[in-house]
């Protein structure tokens, strides 16, 4: 189950709990410790696609965050916060906790940056000190609009697939 709270965040249906409040806060301490550490394809072994999460912050309804390539390439990317009411097309099941919530991000991003999502190919918008990936119902927009606009039909605007 999933609603909204008036004091912000997202209400959970858990398996332990019964409903309870993932609160930003929560969110980004969460995220705060997953941070820090490479992101591997195979964890032990090096890889080509490996990248690190780096300089979080906390902005109006979301989290900012830097992904940067082992190679040096990297982006940034905004991901709404659960009181904000954007769309949160990583959710593939109602999250039981915050470290759920961002355990199911970071294997959308991993999915992302191991199809070369931080390289050529994805849409960028670049500001005066950044550039950012541009987030989708189906993941991080691609270039080409053809493409584009076929992967929109795959995806519902929360990102799930329809059976």
């Amino acid at each position: 189950m999933r609603d909204e709270d008036p004091g912000g965040g997202q209400r959970v249906a858990s398996a332990w709990d019964d409903d309870r409040v993932i609160g930003d806060q929560e969110i980004l301490v969460a995220l705060h410790r997953a941070a820090g550490r490479s992101r591997l394809v195979s964890p032990g072994e090096e890889s080509p696609w490996e990248y690190e999460i780096r300089d979080i912050r906390a902005v109006p309804g979301g989290i900012d965050m830097a992904l940067v390539h082992r190679d040096g390439v990297g982006a940034r990317m905004v991901v709404p916060l659960p009181s904000s009411g954007g769309s949160q097309p990583w959710l593939y099941a109602d999250p039981d906790d915050a470290d759920d919530w961002v355990g199911q991000l970071l294997i959308w991003v991993d999915e992302e940056v191991y199809t070369a999502g931080l390289r050529a190919g994805r849409t960028r918008v670049d500001t005066d000190d950044a550039s950012y990936v541009e987030l989708t119902s189906y993941g991080w927009r691609v270039s080409d609009p053809a493409e584009h606009e076929r992967l929109l039909n795959f995806g519902t605007p929360q990102g799930r697939l329809e059976p």
